[in-house]
């Protein structure tokens, strides 16, 4: 009896122990299964499209690096191809205005930096360099790079990225590792007289920042990565050997800048790790499954199976773009740290999000600026007070009622503090410009504004109407005769000018362009129009901004709409204007 009473224990045990393997190991391997193809592939999703937009913001941030070097290339050339403007007639001065001049240039220069500038050059053919003292002519002359540079430079060249020895306190070959690089850009003078003849405008930028994108891209995910010219020239290599792979993910990014090329490539078994991680916890799970009674193995494929679920959640949310969601971390296995590095990975995307953010922010307040003249406004103010004082001195007074007139309009003009003045400030700017038109052709044009005074708050791009009005009396109308209509009015929260001359008006072939973005604009001429336009659009969205209607020899209209706003809230909203 006691054998039979033993047996049965021992019977029961050993099935009750089969049926909690079986127990235990089915749920988990089915489970087990689904989750780990689940979880897996959302690991997969995640971790691509993490290095696509990680390459993205590296297109972003390189490209945004050219464009301000190209364009303050473009913009001191302009400045020094302008014989009004700057005249050098030494390159080391030898008379107290000489000085004068040079320092005036060299101030025009450093207004031109801004943080991630190393350092912006004017060098003439003898090595004479004009900008900050912060390098050596000669050692620039021995630059490998500008060795390489034809004598007679015809058009802009991309340096590339470099460690520069040009720079007053390098010491020796030993320094390059802790030497900072830099991207540099080379570019001809365009002005053909003076000290100026055959320079060239040299321009680097701190590498830096981009450096370590680099590294984020290379040591965090182990990708490699390479920057090409448009000639097959490598600008960039990740260090080290990489063989590359049919089954590597590969992300190619041109940059719209001068053509180069990145591509970040990436090992495939690189995306699989942290599902390998994952296989290799759940095998382990299961050979511990089947030692473990029902109730344990139960319990803890529940709590494995919780956790990931959880984490797909997680990434799920992430993956909706919920970024301040993270993976609940309460253990230090496997999933514990793939937790850890998830979170880990979304607070770098938050980091790179921010960085994006101020660089568009800083973009943006860089584009509204790009359309005004890059001058220093009290050097003008000053130079044109001291003409309007010598003019009344001896007795010019027409001449001295323009520069009034002339300063007045660079005042609103050039007061960059404010971006949007109110259309009663933009009115009195424009006023100011048709008086100087008056004294120009005398009283042969007519001006006539409706609808002004109640719509006299609302707030406008500055620098808006004058170079209209400046498009009127260079284009449309002959030796000032016309007359110019000027209408605004308001509805519906939006706020309509329209500005009428009955000028020669516009051929059909140019009106087209006028406003088109994709037009390549090589010259001032149609700039400022397309300038206004893009005001508008920045500051109030891309459905705003001006409509251009014209007929050939009556004249032409110009329609801009914008939302309504007010610099100090009116407690009269409902009146309409016009």
């Amino acid at each position: 009896m006691k054998s039979w009473s033993l047996f049965p224990r021992r019977s029961i045990h050993a099935k009750l122990l089969a049926f909690m393997l079986i127990a235990a190991i089915i749920p988990l391997i089915t489970l087990g299964s689904m989750a780990y193809w689940k979880s897996s592939m959302v690991v997969r999703e995640q971790f691509s499209t993490s290095g696509e937009y990680i390459a993205t913001q590296l297109q972003i941030q390189i490209d945004n690096y050219l464009s301000q070097m190209r364009y303050m290339a473009y913009d001191i050339n302009t400045y020094v191809s302008d014989p009004t403007l700057v005249v050098m007639r030494e390159e080391q001065p030898k008379t107290y205005t000489g000085f004068l001049e040079q320092k005036n240039f060299e101030r025009y220069l450093g207004a031109h930096r801004n943080l991630d500038t190393k350092g912006i050059f004017i060098v003439t053919p003898s090595g004479y360099f004009f900008g900050e003292n912060v390098i050596n002519g000669q050692d620039l002359m021995r630059e490998w790079w500008w060795k390489g540079l034809p004598a007679k430079l015809d058009e802009e060249r991309w340096i590339g990225f470099y460690t520069p020895r040009h720079y007053v306190g390098f010491q020796d070959e030993a320094e390059l590792r802790n030497q900072e690089k830099v991207l540099g850009l080379v570019v001809p003078v365009l002005s053909g007289y003076g000290v100026l003849k055959d320079s060239r405008i040299l321009i680097e930028m701190k590498a830096g920042k981009l450096f370590q994108l680099f590294e984020q891209l290379e040591e965090d995910m182990s990708a490699y990565v390479t920057i090409t010219a448009k000639n097959g020239e490598l600008i960039y290599q990740t260090a080290g050997t990489f063989v590359q792979q049919e089954s590597d993910v590969v992300w190619n990014k041109p940059l719209e800048s001068n053509n180069w090329m990145i591509q970040v490539r990436l090992p495939y078994e690189q995306m699989n790790r942290s599902a390998e991680v994952m296989q290799s916890f759940f095998i382990a799970a299961l050979i511990l499954s089947a030692v473990l009674a029902l109730l344990l193995a139960y319990l803890f494929s529940r709590r494995i199976t919780g956790k990931i679920k959880r984490l797909q959640e997680t990434m799920r949310l992430v993956g909706t773009g919920e970024l301040q969601t993270r993976a609940e971390v309460d253990t230090e296995d496997e999933l514990g740290r793939l937790g850890v590095s998830f979170n880990q990975m979304v607070r770098r995307i938050q980091t790179l999000i921010a960085e994006v953010s101020r660089t568009e922010q800083l973009k943006k307040e860089a584009e509204l600026r790009a359309v005004h003249y890059q001058i220093n406004p009290h050097l003008l103010f000053n130079t044109l007070n001291s003409i309007q004082w010598k003019a009344r001195l001896s007795g010019s007074n027409e001449i001295g009622n323009m520069l009034y007139h002339l300063i007045k309009v660079l005042e609103g003009n050039l007061d960059i503090t404010q971006e949007l003045v109110p259309l009663e400030k933009e009115l009195q700017t424009a006023e100011h410009f048709l008086e100087i038109q008056k004294l120009r052709y005398g009283h042969v044009f007519q001006y006539e504004q409706t609808g002004v005074e109640d719509c006299s708050r609302y707030l406008i791009p500055r620098m808006t109407l004058q170079p209209l009005l400046e498009n009127i009396f260079f284009h449309a109308f002959e030796d000032g005769h016309g007359t110019i209509r000027i209408s605004v009015s308001e509805k519906e929260g939006l706020v309509t000018l329209l500005l009428h001359d009955d000028g020669a008006g516009i051929v059909p072939e140019r009106l087209a362009k006028l406003l088109d973005p994709d037009l390549e604009r090589s010259s001032k001429r149609g700039l400022g129009v397309y300038n206004v336009d893009q005001k508008f659009k920045l500051h109030f969205r891309m459905e705003h901004g001006m409509k251009i209607s014209s007929v050939r020899g009556e004249g032409t209209t110009i329609q801009i709409t914008w939302p309504k706003r007010e610099e100090i809230p009116d407690e009269h909203q409902g009146n309409d204007c016009g």
